[in-house]
């Protein structure tokens, strides 16, 4: 079992491609980040002190939080481009709180790569990510993008390998970076919800892998009514998925390989160069990380299958092409 007990994450989104907690569903995102000037790229030299730290930068006049891990390997690596894992929290969590639950610091300890985790921002609705265009509240794909440069101006990061994941409006958030930016993030790895909007990511194919319980009791599996954060409605995890095959190119129908009692995954294959869509289905699972600590209320968390190291073997094998 993963890290100590956390506070309880709750987690969804409010549209395709984004979440919201206005109380009402949240519009389909209508345009793309605005572009972000890039800050002047610094020579891998000094590398910064390990463990977790908060740390802060400006974006667009505010001060935005996120939390870093950096493992003992990534300071004693000075000069040495690492990977970086972006780990987006749920609706209602916190940077802290999904740098707990959905816990990389195993994989980071032993392979030494850089976590970020992101704090969305405060709203009545609940803390989230904005990616439907919310009077009030910042761009968060255009602040994740600034982050990204701000951290490969001052970290030594490879950028052929840079990737995302998060748990359900972090799901929603890593789908959002996969349809916007495949040109800065190599892989995707969406926990509780995936979502694909048409058209997302013109024709660059995208390696993303989901992890979706079909018992869920907040984002229903084969979609409909959410139940939360203004009562949404998703199309299905296995609808995204299918659209993501589609994206890729991939051949259908998918293998599906039963691998526990609890566990199947499916694999498309024959997607295009670079693309690569997996599903993982967890009978009977819940609005959970599988492999985490158990959160009540939120229905089963699979203990036959770890989320994080399955999610990080797939980033492993993702490196941006070119």
């Amino acid at each position: 079992m993963r890290g100590a007990a956390v506070a309880v994450v709750l987690a969804v989104v409010a549209a395709s491609c984004g979440g919201g907690g206005s109380g009402k569903k949240a519009a389909a995102p209508t345009s793309s980040a605005p572009p972000v000037t890039a800050a002047p790229k610094r020579p891998c030299q000094t590398a910064p002190k390990s463990g977790l730290t908060t740390e802060t930068f400006e974006f667009q006049g505010q001060t935005r939080t996120y939390e870093q891990y950096v493992p003992e390997k990534m300071a004693a690596a000075s000069g040495s481009p690492v990977p970086v894992v972006f780990n987006f929290h749920g609706y209602g969590s916190s940077a802290f709180q999904q740098m707990l639950y959905g816990n990389f610091q195993p994989e980071a300890d032993r392979d030494g790569f850089l976590i970020v985790a992101p704090q969305g921002q405060d709203a009545a609705g609940g803390r989230h990510f904005n990616l439907t265009n919310e009077p009030g509240l910042q761009d968060d794909v255009a602040m994740v993008l600034a982050l990204l440069d701000h951290l490969e101006a001052t970290l030594c990061i490879d950028t052929k390998r840079v990737y995302s994941t998060g748990m359900s409006d972090g799901g929603a958030m890593t789908s959002a970076l996969a349809c916007k930016a495949p040109d800065r993030f190599a892989a995707f790895g969406a926990v509780a919800v995936v979502v694909y909007q048409a058209g997302c990511a013109g024709s660059t194919p995208v390696a993303l892998e989901a992890f979706n319980g079909t018992a869920d009791p907040v984002v229903p599996f084969n979609g409909g009514r959410v139940n939360c954060c203004g009562n949404p409605s998703l199309p299905g995890a296995p609808e995204a998925m299918r659209g993501w095959a589609d994206h890729d190119g991939c051949s259908s129908p998918p293998a599906e390989v039963r691998l526990s009692s609890e566990v199947r995954r499916q694999t498309w294959p024959a997607c295009g160069a670079s693309g690569a869509v997996v599903f993982y289905i967890i009978d009977g699972g819940g609005h959970t990380w599988p492999g985490a600590i158990d959160v009540g209320g939120f229905g089963l968390t699979t203990k036959q299958i770890d989320a994080s190291g399955t999610i990080w073997d797939f980033f492993k094998a993702h490196p941006l092409a070119g």
